[in-house]
Order: C-alpha cells, then structure tokens, then sequence
C-alpha cells in the first residue's frame, strides 16, 4: 500500500526533471565506506556533441536506439518560449530532425523509440494538458486517441512491431491502462478484478505488456499490483516474493524479463525500495534493498543499493537476484542508469556537490572507467548504452558557484 497521491502528467514530470538537471538538486545522504576506486583504459569511446537547433538554451537526452538514434528535448532561449520541444538525432550523428507538437499544442516530450526509427512521447498545451503522440520515422506526428472524457494522457512504451502502451488520466489524475496497434487503434486493458486504475509501462516484441493494477482503498491509499496483459488484452498478477505485499513495474525487456520496486510488509507507506526481477517463466527474485533503473534481456538489472544513511552505490543484481557492488571512487555516491546485453553498464558518481557529477561506465567485471569529459566541463550524465556500445548523456557546464549554466547532449562512440 502507497499513500494517497496524484499522478504528474508527462509534461509537468519532464519540467521537474529538466530542473533537477540544469538548475541541480537536492543531493542525499552522505556517502558512506569507500569504495575501490576507478582504473583506466585506452580504448573508451569519446565524447561527441550532438548538434542542437539555434539560439537552443539546453537540451537533454531521454532514449537510445539499438541502431545509434537518440532522442531527447530542447528548450528555446527566448523569453516565454522555454517549454520542451522534441528532437531525434541520426545514427550517424551529424544531424537531426525536431519532432513537432501536436496543432496548437506549445511543446512536445519524447519517452521512447524502437529499432525502426518511431517515436512516441506527449504533446503538450499545458502542464496538465498531454496526448500522447507516435512520431514516424519521418518525424511526422499522428494523435493517438484517448476515451472519451479524460483530461490526457501519455505514451511510455513502444516495441519493434510498432505496439504502443500508456495510460489515459482522467480529472483527478487516475490513470487507466491504455494499448495503440500498430494501425493507431485504441484497446482499453482492464485492471485486475476490484481495481479501478492502472498504468501500462513496457511491451515485449512478443507483444506483453507489463504495468501496475491499482485499488483505491476507504482510506485514500492505493493498493498496487504488477501485472501483465497478454497479447489478447487478458490481465494477470505477477507473483509477489513472500513478505512483499505490493509492487510497481519500472520497465521490461523486449524478450520480457520485468524490472520492478516492491514494497515490504512494515517499511512504510512510500517505500517502494526492494529491487525485484520477474523471468519469462514468471519467477520471480527479490534483489534486496535498492532503486533499479535498467534490466538487459539476460536479467542483470542495474541502479543504486542504499545503506542506512539511503546514501547510493552503483549495484548490479543478478537474474536470480545477487547483489554485487559496482566499483566507484572511494566515498563517492554513485549509480547505475543503464545496462547493455554484455552488462556493460553506464551512470554517474557524485562529486564533492550534486552538481560536480562524472560519467562512468561499468565493465561486465564491475571495473568502472570514467568517460572521457566534453570540451565543456569535466561533468556529465552517463543515462543509455546500446548494445554497440554507444552511451547517451549529457554535459553539464558549471558557473564560478558551482551552478548549472549549460547542459549539452553528447554520446560517446568509438
């Protein structure tokens, strides 16, 4: 059981993200023992910055496809005009096509992309105001229908056959399941009998979609189960470990091993901070006490383990849910953000403040090397890998204080 909330629509989540990234955030507990530290190499791919349209004030990075595309936002520096507009880089990385909003809609937020090229994200005409959108390989925008009667909506994933998946949120911010075919034809997917919301996350190229059903409870909390939704639109609860008693799915891969949080009997109405990894076969591993962020088609899953203190470590957790410990600097924070199909990893480890933050990557050893800095500062985010090894981030400028001023998309090829 979680406390009573309201979901943020896209627009405004993507608004609070590009905050905590430009204008820094908040950094957490101090960092706890020492870790090994880094070692270095010769052959890590450079920095390279992915070209952004004129008089641009920052721009971020929010998907990498197998292929090497990249997709991401950039906010105009004009006074009045800083929402989100949506961008796709090329493979080839030396130009790229604006992904445009909606008709009359002020900004448009990209979530994900595939292997052929489509885009799907939210177009927006205000904060609370979204639709979701699918942009094809041309950067041509076409709506994706909601039901009648809601406020918006928003699309969050999409597989290779060209199956999208989301939510539709009604005036209170509840959000029902939602699936787009190929073709743009809406199905409505139920939630589990006596549940009354959910949210559909991720879609394996097998076509099943894994989510969270939802019961509103006397006392305004909600009850959360994962499930997943067949092909044919039929749902089912994925098993909880024992002593979970609720879960939120974070993503899937495409051949569907599924990457969740889950809650533990006692922790607390918010805690959702055990790490939990389901197989095809629907086994299911409780990794322990973390955040995850990424899972590969083998079951690795990679984030951050928490000590007492909720300081982070770059963990890794295995399909059958054993924690190893990432390498990092010595009492540094640090976490993983994505993980190939060789387990090479990519993320971030903290400096002496929030803002002084170095991308690294992690070798399938566990040995971290950091990433060779951007021409513009030595500080930057390490968020997507692809299986060619291409990493996708951002770098960060810092002012005389210490404050972000610039942040720039750049990948790092070899």
């Amino acid at each position: 059981m979680t406390g009573s909330r309201t979901r943020r629509p896209a627009a405004l989540a993507s608004a609070a993200t590009a905050a905590a990234l430009v204008l820094g955030a908040a950094p957490t507990a101090t960092a706890a023992p020492a870790a090994p530290s880094t070692s270095t190499s010769t052959s890590l791919p450079a920095p390279r910055f992915l070209p952004t349209p004129p008089n641009t004030a920052y721009s971020l990075v929010w998907g990498l496809s197998r292929d090497g595309s990249v997709i991401g936002e950039y906010h105009p520096n004009v006074p009045g005009q800083s929402a989100p507009h949506a961008i796709r880089w090329h493979p080839d990385h030396l130009g790229y096509t604006t992904l445009a909003a909606l008709p009359g809609d002020l900004s448009a937020h990209p979530s994900g992309i595939n292997d052929t090229g489509t885009v799907i994200g939210a177009s927006s005409r205000s904060l609370a105001d979204n639709h979701p959108i699918r942009w094809a390989p041309d950067g041509t925008p076409t709506p994706l229908p909601l039901p009648a009667g809601v406020l918006g909506g928003n699309a969050q994933g999409i597989n290779n056959a060209g199956v999208v998946v989301g939510g539709a949120y009604d005036y209170a911010y509840r959000s029902m399941p939602v699936k787009w075919q190929p073709d743009g034809t809406r199905v409505d997917l139920p939630p589990l009998p006596g549940d009354d919301a959910g949210d559909a996350v991720s879609v394996s190229d097998a076509g099943v979609i894994a989510g969270t059903s939802e019961r509103r409870l006397a006392d305004g909390h909600y009850k959360e189960t994962p499930v997943l939704w067949s092909p044919s639109g039929a749902v089912s609860a994925l098993p909880l470990p024992p002593g979970v008693d609720g879960a939120r799915v974070v993503r899937m891969s495409h051949n569907g091993v599924v990457l969740g949080q889950g809650r533990r009997v006692g922790d607390g109405e918010y805690e959702f901070d055990r790490v939990l990894v389901w197989t095809p076969d629907g086994a299911v591993r409780d990794a322990g006490y973390g955040r995850a962020r990424a899972v590969n088609s083998a079951g690795t899953a990679v984030g951050a383990a928490f000590d007492a203190n909720r300081s982070t470590f770059a963990a890794r957790w295995n399909r059958h849910g054993a924690q190893t410990l990432l390498d990092g600097p010595a009492g540094r924070q640090s976490e993983a953000m994505a993980v190939n199909s060789t387990g090479t990893a990519v993320g971030d480890v903290q400096g002496p403040d929030w803002n002084r933050t170095t991308a690294l990557l992690w070798r399938p050893d566990g040995t971290a090397v950091p990433l060779p800095p951007s021409p513009l500062s030595p500080y930057a985010h390490a968020s997507f890998i692809n299986d060619a090894g291409v990493v996708a981030g951002i770098a960060v400028e810092l002012d005389a204080a210490g404050e972000p001023v610039a942040a720039r998309p750049v990948v790092w090829t070899r």
